[in-house]
């Protein structure tokens, strides 16, 4: 694709993914305001992703950029993304992946601002379909420093929690990077949950290794840490 031109079928169709995905996020409440920020790899060395402070429930096409793996806008107006930092960090390590989702869901979102981990997976379909959801200590949103972050939690995770800020997952397509958003703020419900009435479940190493087993086989994900130290 000539990045020169934005008016192209490829660009128009994978617009039209983000545009449709941005919005079904703001309907769940997953974008407050302005917040959040999508993109989708469209080849080795380019991506589209939303503009900076682009309203993603309102998103048009003249709402996004591409830009190269250094952050440059090469098409489009405006600005990436401020925070397009964290998803070409997915890219340079995880080859598997082309689209990337930052959201705020609300649970998920408490569980970040409280500094609390959602590592403590006890539901078997949480484990299968998304694996442990990595921890992130607090850096500044936007920064180099926690694109350097994430850069070393994604690697063995497809989501990841951002203190005090949100929440990233990454997937194969936009259609898995949102399934994956939507199972870390369920996990968080769930936990919510389980922590009003007192009572964890507590997957045994060999249960937690079995249904790993389950998730690489299926799923074709890449190497996990054991849930016992997921996120550390």
């Amino acid at each position: 694709m000539d990045p020169s031109d934005v008016s192209t079928p490829m660009f128009d169709r994978i617009g039209g993914e983000i545009i449709e995905m941005a919005t079904t996020l703001s309907d769940h409440e997953y974008h407050a305001a302005r917040a959040g920020n999508l993109s989708v790899r469209i080849s080795s060395d380019l991506v589209v992703c939303t503009r900076h402070r682009a309203d993603k429930g309102k998103l048009t096409l003249n709402d996004l950029i591409i830009c190269n793996l250094q952050g440059d806008g090469v098409a489009g107006g405006g600005k990436p993304s401020s925070e397009i930092g964290m998803h070409l960090a997915c890219y340079r390590v995880r080859p598997d992946v082309s689209a990337v989702i930052h959201a705020h869901p609300p649970t998920a979102t408490g569980f970040a601002a409280a500094s609390t981990r959602l590592d403590q997976v006890t539901l078997p379909e949480l484990v299968v379909w998304l694996g442990p959801i990595g921890f992130v200590p607090y850096a500044t949103p936007g920064s180099s420093e926690l694109a350097d972050l994430v850069e070393q939690y994604i690697g063995s995770h497809d989501a990841l929690l951002l203190e005090n800020h949100g929440a990233l997952t990454v997937g194969q397509d936009l259609r898995q990077a949102a399934e994956r958003m939507d199972l870390v703020e369920h996990s968080a419900r769930v936990t919510l949950v389980v922590r009003q009435l007192g009572k964890v479940f507590s997957l045994s190493p060999a249960e937690s290794e079995e249904l790993l087993e389950i998730r690489r086989r299926v799923d074709r994900a890449p190497p996990v840490f054991p849930l016992s130290s997921a996120g550390r």
